[in-house]
């Protein structure tokens, strides 16, 4: 745990745009996809992490689809983003499908 914060917080600048630059797209396209803003925004740090977590393992395991090095980061942050935006979309149907079960007991029942 230590050497990913350690190799987190010492990512050189191209990373850090990459990251940057491609969790703001995801996140501009989740507003026009869901059209909630601020589910879009809470999306954002997810997206993040995501791409910070996949190029952090692509370096561990020394998995390097191509030769160039920029390439390789750029494909990490992609598939990163595109696993977070799946855990954060499992994550929002499940806390949906427990709401609607604590709203449902608690509701007025007809006879």
């Amino acid at each position: 745990m230590l050497d990913f914060l350690n190799q987190t917080f010492e990512v050189d600048t191209y990373t850090i745009v990459v990251v940057a630059l491609l969790s703001a797209w995801a996140g501009v396209l989740t507003l026009h996809v869901l059209s909630k803003t601020m589910l879009a925004l809470v999306f954002v740090p997810g997206f993040i992490f995501g791409a910070l977590i996949a190029n952090y393992i692509f370096e561990e395991i020394g998995f390097h689809p191509t030769p160039d090095k920029e390439t390789n980061v750029v494909v990490a942050c992609t598939l990163g983003i595109i696993a977070a935006l799946l855990v954060l979309l499992v994550l929002t149907r499940f806390t949906t499908m427990i709401t609607g079960l604590r709203v449902a007991r608690h509701q007025f029942r007809r006879f």
